[in-house]
């Protein structure tokens, strides 16, 4: 009876994992809503364009589940956007002929966080092995689909090693909060930033042994252990951006307004 049992909650949970991997979207399908949005959004320089393609690549961020990475992303987003918002300020102070306008940053702004949304999704839900494979399937050059799989790859690391650093400095006493970056700017950068950097040097060294060990070179070979397959879902992501490109260039090229001072 246990072997029985045993064996029924192997086949379920065989046939759950089954029932995810279909369900998964295929990585050259992403790979597509990355570049289409990495084009789109240069080409839009209008407020009511770039919120569209804002709305759709939150919603399709959220699709992954991965709540609170992206609430870590957008909290960095919106740190650095201050940071540019407090030196163009600062400029515009000692430039007076330099206006400082937050309806002009608010497209540069946009571009930046509708990649966020489209890049995220790629790094978090795809394995570097159909990252590869996507990339090789592509005839690109090994030294373009290497560097391109490496520095997808480095978000979900790099988010990983600060998770680590963070847990140690909580173990160690001390208290991570915005709150404390601000009071105390060089002892945080010691403690945190410093472990962030030697982490990262460690990481591309393992990625580039890691590389050798799989047998990847320049003329070598590149034999995937599974075969990607595309699906009716990827068929309907792929429309789907499509669908709003087009919306997004509608609405730049019939109701958007260039932001102030011609800045793109």
């Amino acid at each position: 009876m246990q072997e029985s049992s045993m064996s029924s909650r192997l086949a379920a949970l065989g046939g759950v994992r089954e029932a995810q991997s279909a369900v998964e979207l295929d990585t050259r399908s992403r790979m597509f809503v990355t570049l289409l949005a990495s084009v789109v959004t240069i080409v839009i320089s209008s407020f009511e364009g770039q919120t569209v393609l804002f709305v759709a690549s939150l919603l399709y961020a959220l699709s992954i589940r991965r709540y609170r990475a992206l609430l870590i992303a957008y909290a960095f987003m919106a740190a650095m956007m201050g940071i540019a918002v407090l030196f163009t300020y600062g400029i515009s102070r000692v430039m007076p002929s330099m206006t400082f306008s937050l309806p002009a940053l608010a497209v540069p702004f946009l571009r930046g966080v509708v990649m966020l949304n489209v890049v995220l999704p790629l790094a978090l839900t795809c394995r570097v092995q159909a990252l590869l494979t996507a990339l090789k399937s592509l005839r690109l050059p090994f030294c373009i689909y290497i560097p391109g799989a490496v520095m997808i790859r480095f978000i979900p690391t790099f988010m990983h090693d600060i998770r680590q650093v963070s847990e140690t400095l909580k173990i160690r006493g001390y208290h991570l909060s915005f709150g404390e970056m601000f009071r105390h700017p060089f002892m945080m950068l010691r403690l945190l930033f410093t472990p962030l950097l030697f982490r990262s040097l460690r990481t591309s060294e393992e990625l580039g042994i890691a590389a050798e060990l799989k047998g990847l070179e320049a003329e070598g070979r590149f034999v995937p252990f599974t075969s990607s397959a595309w699906t009716r879902r990827d068929t309907l992501l792929v429309l789907l951006a499509a669908a709003v490109a087009a919306l997004a260039l509608y609405c730049h090229f019939y109701w958007g307004s260039v932001p102030a001072h011609g800045m793109r």
